[in-house]
């Protein structure tokens, strides 16, 4: 077990969004003056407008030994020039219309881009970054810097659905994970399928409230509660960060614990202020007593490599609830399935459910993406947020012919050996293993699929034993199943029961 922190800022030269974009160096300056003040080590990321400037390389060099460069990988006009490769934003930096991420691009013109962005870091630095990072990465542009430039560890954005134009949803939900060939947000279940770069989840989710930020209407985007120093509910609010620290590092990960601090310049330093020197205080008491470590990305990316030769089973298992509303949420992902379970005033219900299947193709298209959103996605079994609306809260409830099963405190999770996690209350259990779930319920109770109607839904047909359901993203169909060894489907007006 190892619990981490990432300090992690990304850095623009450039705001089409302001009138005045000089705020943007100034707020890095800041960012790494308060590193040094508490002795910390960083890692900055350059996208390429400010990596062609000598006065954001130069901070490198000023806050130099302690500062990890490497390369944010949203594409911007002068990055095409140097790739020959045609440009169709608004600005230099357009975040719209996808043209910001590699996979709006053929594969060769990706491949292009990478170059262009490496190549020139090289000229300045007089070697290749080892870290790189995006909102937005796929798979295929991952294994080319892999296999031509050896890099040691990449960040991506935490899950959400049509934040910024970017839906990430369905994979590991923190922490860190080796993907597979086919989708860069799945793990490979094997070592032929695997690319061999850990990827770390960015931005520090609310383990209870971030998922259901927004419940409701899936069709716009969701809410924001992370670690993030711009958001009140979250990394803004002293008393929310001490929550966090205490329950994403408690005892119960597995594996690995992980957060990434920092912010992005283009919100500038006078959002940042009043949250960033609070969480880097907090943050300066856990690492000086040895109860987190803080490292680069760079360092994370090789203890991980170094560690694991395939995706870990790994948890977020939560004691308490920042809002005092008597919520529990646990967390748990292995290589072939992530689930979270939530426990919201004594009822109980699977709140999410994906498989992974390194067999579903979702982001290799060898073919750009000329879509206005970018897209990623694993298997969803119930999903409490997209198959929720018009009142219907979509999950896998514990139920019994009255409607859902209320227990009382306590609801507790607990490790179980080195790879599983069990969940306990009264009359109640559940035990996540790497390849199974398994329910112990009261007399009388099932469980009841809920969700509302909605196009997207999955399901095809049930058997005594399996469940048929066919995905469908980019207007291409996927057929999995979720298989019983005990219990069995059955069907009715209520929809599907276990």
């Amino acid at each position: 077990m190892k619990k981490i922190a990432n300090i992690i800022n990304f850095v623009r030269s450039i705001e089409p969004r302001s009138e005045d974009d000089g705020f943007l160096l100034p707020t890095v300056e800041r960012e790494l003056e308060l590193c040094k003040e508490h002795g910390f080590r960083s890692t900055l990321l350059f996208q390429y407008d400010a990596l062609m400037l000598p006065e954001y390389r130069e901070l490198v060099a000023r806050f130099a030994p302690d500062v990890e460069p490497g390369l944010w990988l949203e594409a911007v006009s002068p990055q095409a020039e140097r790739a020959g490769v045609p440009w169709e934003g608004r600005y230099v930096w357009d975040w719209t219309g996808g043209v910001n991420y590699l996979s709006h691009y053929s594969r060769q013109d990706r491949e292009k881009l990478l170059d262009a962005a490496f190549g020139t870091f090289c000229e300045y630095f007089g070697y290749y970054p080892k870290v790189v990072g995006c909102w937005s990465l796929d798979s295929g542009s991952l294994s080319y810097l892999n296999e031509k430039y050896y890099i040691e560890a990449a960040c991506i954005c935490k899950e959400q659905s049509g934040t910024d134009y970017t839906t990430l949803w369905g994979g590991v939900y923190n922490g860190a994970y080796f993907p597979c060939r086919n989708n860069l947000l799945c793990p490979a279940s094997t070592n032929v399928e695997q690319i061999g770069v850990p990827v770390f989840r960015m931005l520090g989710p609310d383990p209870i409230y971030q998922y259901d930020s927004g419940l409701g209407d899936p069709d716009r985007p969701q809410g924001v509660v992370t670690l993030e120093p711009v958001y009140p509910e979250g990394g803004g609010s002293r008393e929310w960060v001490e929550w966090y620290l205490r329950e994403n590092y408690n005892d119960k990960c597995l594996s690995l614990a992980y957060a990434q601090f920092g912010q992005e310049n283009s919100f500038g330093w006078d959002s940042i202020k009043r949250g960033l020197p609070m969480q880097f205080e907090l943050l300066e008491e856990e690492v000086r007593s040895g109860r987190i470590d803080l490292m680069t990305l760079g360092e994370t990316g090789r203890w991980f490599k170094k560690t694991y030769d395939m995706t870990p089973p790994a948890a977020m298992c939560t004691d308490s609830d920042p809002r005092g509303e008597g919520r529990r949420s646990v967390w748990y992902w292995s290589r072939f399935y992530r689930a979270n379970l939530l426990y919201d005033s004594g009822a109980v219900r699977l709140r999410d459910l994906q498989l992974f299947d390194e067999n579903y193709g979702s982001d290799a298209s060898d073919f750009g993406n000329a879509g206005t959103e970018t897209g990623h996605y694993d298997l969803p079994v119930t999903d409490g947020f997209m198959y929720s609306k018009d009142g219907i809260v979509a999950g896998i409830w514990v139920e019994n012919e009255d409607g859902p099963v209320s227990f009382p405190e306590p609801f507790e999770s607990r490790p179980d050996g080195e790879d599983a996690v069990e969940v306990r209350a009264e009359d109640f259990s559940a035990r996540f293993e790497p390849e199974r779930i398994s329910f112990t319920l009261p007399e009388g109770a099932f469980l009841r699929f809920r969700y509302a109607d909605l196009p997207r839904i999955p399901y095809r047909e049930a058997k005594k034993k399996s469940l048929r359901l066919v995905f469908t993203a980019s207007g291409e169909e996927y057929e999995y199943f979720l298989r019983l060894r005990k219990g069995f489907f059955s069907t009715g007006k209520e929809g599907i029961v276990i």
